[in-house]
């Protein structure tokens, strides 16, 4: 073989080893990317799974709570675990909304009051309407406030005007014992027909103490003296331009009846029971599960659910 033709080779075979170089490091590579795939999948799995035991934690604890609506702070306390040990350790924190909280002193019969004292303003629009008494079924009332703060009593509401009515919906003015309910309210932002079919959407006026998802209840006066109730419960929400629009929308829940919804209405958390039963408790529980991921960096899940008492 000439020496043209020894140097041909050589670059062919040359060439041949670059290619055979490169596809190594491509198959290298391609192995690498699934080892790195397969194990942050399996930590977003495990990260999951503590998001979904921090939801199971802080429903045991709420099992435990006799009253959550007593709670001074909305956010209810954080909950923080950490489990395991490094480097297999993961951890959650878990935050618990609230619709509403409850008298801390008594408000007295009479026109004027002062102020509100609560357990909490927290998450409270900074003014607004609230409606305080159990349910429908017992004696309530709506108070027009124009400032949160606090004082001596603990949080209080401060410009109140009380015996309000909202789109022909009124209670009843009078005394309120300590203990009683407090809820923010707010209105239908459009009219819904009279029946019992479910919604793709909702919106109303929005307020920052509603639940992401939960329970509503819409008031209408349909016969002057008698207060029609109809519950609704929703999935999902996003709040943009001063509404909230509600998702996954199911009327008539708990047994009562659909009524012809004007815009305005006045809406609130409120779950509403028969009589002499007191409404049920409605908490909403936000729980962030975290673990650390082998080659860097962490894997977070974040996992939300609605309960009741």
């Amino acid at each position: 073989m000439n020496g043209p033709q020894r140097g041909a080779s050589l670059i062919i075979v040359l060439a041949m080893l670059v290619i055979i170089a490169m596809i190594g490091a491509a198959l290298v590579s391609l192995v690498g990317n699934e080892s790195f795939t397969a194990m942050n999948q399996s930590a977003g799995l495990l990260a999951f799974g503590i998001a979904d035991g921090g939801l199971e934690f802080e429903q045991y604890n709420l099992a435990q709570n006799v009253d959550w609506y007593r709670s001074l702070s909305d956010p209810m306390p954080t909950s923080v675990r950490t489990l395991g040990t490094a480097p297999n350790s993961g951890s959650f924190t878990v935050q618990t909304d609230l619709p509403g909280t409850r008298l801390r002193h008594r408000i007295p019969d009479g026109a004027t009051t002062a102020n509100i004292c609560v357990y909490t303003t927290n998450r409270f629009p900074t003014s607004g309407n609230l409606m305080i008494g159990d349910d429908g079924m017992d004696p309530f009332e709506y108070v027009h406030y124009t400032g949160v703060g606090n004082a001596a009593c603990g949080a209080q509401f401060t410009g109140i005007t009380r015996d309000q009515t909202i789109a022909g919906v009124s209670g009843t003015a009078g005394s309120h014992e300590r203990g009683e309910l407090v809820y923010p309210v707010t209105t239908l932002v459009g009219a819904l027909a009279n029946n019992c079919t479910s919604l793709a959407s909702l919106q109303i006026a929005d307020n920052s103490k509603f639940l992401t998802a939960g329970s509503l209840s819409i008031l209408t006066d349909t016969t002057p003296g008698s207060i029609d109730w109809e519950q609704i419960t929703y999935t999902s929400s996003v709040r943009a331009g001063g509404r909230m629009t509600l998702y996954g929308v199911k009327r008539c829940q708990d047994g009562t009846a659909s009524a012809a919804q004007a815009a305005g209405n006045p809406i609130t958390p409120i779950l509403v029971d028969d009589p002499p039963n007191p409404p049920d408790y409605e908490a909403e529980i936000l729980s962030a599960g975290t673990t650390a991921v082998v080659v860097v960096g962490n894997a977070n899940r974040v996992l939300r659910k609605t309960v009741r008492r």
